[in-house]
């Protein structure tokens, strides 16, 4: 079995950089918490508290069926048994423009008390010094050290885990079974499945040019065993042998006609897609629980891709509490009640997530298919964590887009992108 892939992309970055940004920007507006207690760090609240006060907004984003305030609701009316004193406001908001809005809401003197939160976000608002500290906030001996590192920064934790993401390998059951193939494993497999896919009218997989690289370049980048960034985040490391080669594999899929034409530029619905269709074969980048609710072929669970390295597409997903908030301690009792058992188990069970708690076991017993995936946990890849990670992202994307849809050289593109990103870099944040 292969090692599990071992995580460089938690960049060493250990100092903040002491430039005018949204921290600086909150300071002039006098957006400093009000309450007694200090804003910088949280401790454990009470078990209960019916003096403990506020007036608190958290900020949430669709899954699944969650797409609304009312999957929240039993875990906030559980909340407010313990702390009555405490009114919650569930705001649902959209993923697109997610930076964006957060930098909108800050910048104008609302932000949310309490906003869920991902790895490839955190560092840039703990680089300027707007989350709450979370160190002190309960014993985490009993969370996964995977899912605790990627949401530290300068040795702080920043964020409660809630859940871990993983994106479920699988393959199509009834694709596989007409096309005489087993489920790929490795690069040569796919390329064995998408020369016998494509005589036969279907798509190997499926590249999604305009989302998260997270789930398309990186992927592949680690994979190959290359980096995006070297370790002291100050440098781009892609362009390299590992990352021509994960271009190069993406490019060979694409002039061979392995993948859909339209999600590479465009994003697709997901009901929309020819992977939900059931015209494409494998799968390694979306959550299962948003295939299975569309497609309806049956489909097989697969071992995480492996290349030179075995890795799988995930996340960690976590609570933040802004320093701006004027409550911080009813946010931190917020945030304690939403990383204890009950809720984490909920959000794992209804959306196949998996816990980041060591004490929550067995959840998923009645769902094989999610069980079966969580044994390689190990080799989910956690995101580029880095303050100008986003950015680096959207200064990617159009130059691999070019390569695949434009005929650009890949090595030329490489060197493009490690120019303008080290530029990107050199410039700050």
């Amino acid at each position: 079995m292969a090692q599990p892939h071992k995580d460089h992309r938690v960049v060493d970055l250990m100092s903040r950089r002491g430039v005018m940004g949204l921290g600086a920007t909150a300071a002039a507006l006098g957006l400093g918490a009000c309450g007694d207690a200090d804003p910088d760090v949280a401790s454990a609240p009470p078990d209960s508290d019916t003096d403990l006060s506020g007036s608190l907004v958290l900020w949430a984003y669709p899954m699944d069926q969650a797409n609304d305030a009312e999957w929240y609701q039993p875990h906030i009316d559980s909340f407010q048994e313990k702390f009555p004193g405490i009114d919650v406001e569930v705001v649902m908001q959209p993923w697109e423009g997610r930076e964006e809005q957060l930098t909108a809401s800050i910048t104008g003197g609302n932000a949310p008390d309490v906003v869920y939160m991902t790895p490839d976000f955190l560092p840039r608002f703990a680089n300027e010094e707007l989350l709450v500290s979370l160190d002190e906030l309960r014993d985490w001996s009993t969370f996964t050290p995977e899912s605790m590192e990627p949401l530290r920064f300068d040795g702080s934790l920043y964020a409660a885990p809630v859940l871990i993401q993983a994106a479920q390998t699988f393959a199509n059951k009834r694709l596989l079974n007409e096309l005489g193939v087993e489920g790929p494993t490795t690069w040569d497999e796919m390329r064995t499945v998408g020369e016998i896919a494509a005589e036969a009218g279907y798509y190997l997989t499926q590249y999604n040019g305009d989302e998260t690289l997270n789930q398309n370049y990186y992927m592949y980048l680690w994979q190959a065993g290359g980096d995006v960034l070297t370790e002291d985040g100050t440098a781009a490391a892609f362009n390299s042998a590992e990352g021509l080669e994960a271009l190069e594999f993406i490019k060979e899929m694409n002039d061979k006609g392995w993948l859909p034409v339209e999600p590479l530029s465009v994003i697709v619905p997901f009901e929309q897609t020819d992977l939900a269709q059931g015209n494409v074969v494998y799968s390694q980048g979306y959550m299962l629980s948003t295939a299975r609710s569309v497609i309806s072929d049956e489909l097989e669970i697969l071992p995480p891709m492996q290349h030179r390295e075995q890795v799988a597409m995930g996340s960690v997903g976590a609570m933040s509490i802004f320093n701006t908030t004027e409550f911080p301690e009813a946010a931190a009792a917020l945030v304690h009640h939403l990383s204890e058992p009950e809720f984490i188990e909920s959000m794992a069970v209804d959306f196949a997530y998996y816990s980041p708690r060591s004490d929550l076991t067995g959840i998923h017993k009645d769902d094989e298919q999610v069980a079966e995936f969580e044994q390689y946990i190990e080799f989910v890849d956690k995101e580029v964590i880095h303050p100008q990670s986003r950015e680096i992202m959207e200064t990617l994307k159009p130059t691999i887009q070019e390569v695949l849809l434009q005929g650009l050289d890949p090595q030329e593109a490489l060197d493009t992108m490690e120019s303008d990103v080290n530029d990107l870099l050199s410039r700050g944040g």
